[in-house]
């Protein structure tokens, strides 16, 4: 099945709110937030869940840091995360709206732990997840069948980048 004739399945406003809970709840029993930040990939994605994450998992007074990190589209350009990001703290929370190839994750997973963050310091998570993914993230609510489906969130705007994303180069 192509990626344009795949269902939709849209994440709705009430919806997505309550997968950002249900993410938010399973990274409190499991991952110890204390010196943590939210690593928020994709700006133009994850935003909205990077803000809502860091709120709700505060700590000591205060919300959780975000430091994004900036994904690139297709051949556009290496993922790079600058040292200066990463001292402040010993464990990061990484989230990206979606995980569609995995790609993402992979490459920040290498990163960090080539930086020497050990592995059980760091949360992947993500609000939905395609089954056919290389990477499985430590945290999703949401997993669908890529080969038939492709997410879709109700703030999602129909862009040339959108339409790339479809297509499997980005997430």
């Amino acid at each position: 099945m192509s990626s344009m004739s795949k269902r939709n399945l849209l994440i709705d406003r009430d919806w997505e709110l309550r997968l950002v809970d249900k993410v938010c709840d399973d990274i409190r029993s499991t991952f110890n937030v204390e010196h943590c930040a939210v690593l928020q990939l994709s700006y133009e994605y994850s935003g909205l869940l990077a803000q809502l994450m860091a709120h709700k998992l505060s700590y000591a007074d205060g919300p959780l840091d975000i430091e994004p990190v900036n994904i690139p589209y297709a051949n556009e350009f290496s993922v790079h995360i600058h040292p200066d990001q990463l001292d402040p703290y010993e464990r990061f929370i990484v989230v990206d709206s979606g995980c569609l190839s995995g790609k993402n994750f992979t490459n920040v997973e290498r990163i960090l732990l080539d930086y020497g963050f050990a592995r059980s310091h760091l949360c992947f998570c993500c609000l939905a997840t395609d089954l056919n993914s290389r990477f499985k993230p430590d945290v999703c609510p949401l997993w669908f069948n890529g080969d038939t489906d492709m997410v879709h969130f109700w703030w999602e705007t129909k862009t040339s980048h959108f339409n790339t994303k479809y297509s499997g180069d980005r997430l």
